[in-house]
């Protein structure tokens, strides 16, 4: 045997790293989903009892999940779900999105025929998550609302993918755990749906006509208009 391969016969096996997958993409659904309030208490030994596993992987899964933002460590206080946002940290999280995601849809629009069918699909699954939240009881459904929101960033991910540029789509996702967080900062009961799905539309349009400039400015027009009602919700709370 040769050197080298003693070398790598000597290496201690991995162990699998499924089950601390598993409970990061339980705590992340939950997290993302609205399903735990800010400030909530993440303790390991007590999500160890209620998973019936050991800590171990509790404790791996939040110490990645709070590279997330999400969550946090607060001395003698464990893991907890992070605060909301401030208004200061909602506007230059909508500005660095203005940015990036302008940059995006400029250079997606240089193939606009091939954005254009899966911005379309990605639009009427929009819609659709929009009616779903017109029914009585709807607004306060957090399955339904979760659904919205994925949807929403969809489109927005349709454009991401088009632009044809991994690290401006790796940079804006980047930031999807913090426009959660965002979210977050409103109570339940209210949605932008209708204004949004019309601002979304008015991108669609402009793309369906291989219009790159108007396709930018309805996009800007998007994102300024969302700073606008971030900033309303975040000044008048609804109770």
């Amino acid at each position: 045997m040769d050197s080298q391969s003693a070398r790598i016969d000597q290496l201690t096996p991995l162990r699998s790293r499924a089950l601390v997958d598993d409970v990061y993409d339980l705590l992340l659904d939950k997290l993302t989903s609205g399903e735990l309030a800010p400030d909530t208490a993440l303790g390991i030994d007590p999500l160890a009892r209620q998973l019936r596993i050991s800590p171990t992987p509790i404790r791996e899964a939040l110490a990645r999940l709070e590279h997330t933002g999400l969550v946090h460590r607060a001395a003698n206080r464990g893991y907890r779900v992070a605060p909301p946002l401030s208004l200061e940290q909602m506007l230059e999280l909508l500005d660095t999105r203005l940015v990036l995601e302008d940059g995006a849809i400029e250079r997606a629009m240089r193939h606009a025929e091939d954005l254009l069918p899966d911005l379309d699909a990605a639009y009427e699954e929009h819609a659709r998550a929009a009616r779903a939240l017109e029914g009585s009881g709807a607004l306060h459904d957090q399955h339904r609302i979760h659904e919205y929101y994925a949807a929403d960033w969809a489109f927005h991910q349709t454009i991401l993918d088009h632009s044809h540029n991994r690290y401006i789509s790796r940079a804006v996702n980047s930031l999807s755990f913090s426009f959660h967080r965002m979210r977050q900062t409103n109570a339940m009961g209210t949605t932008d749906a209708p204004v949004a799905l019309a601002e979304h539309a008015a991108i669609l349009n402009a793309v369906r006509t291989l219009d790159a400039a108007a396709a930018r400015e309805a996009l800007d027009v998007h994102l300024a208009s969302l700073t606008e009602r971030a900033t309303d919700a975040a000044g008048n709370p609804t109770d």
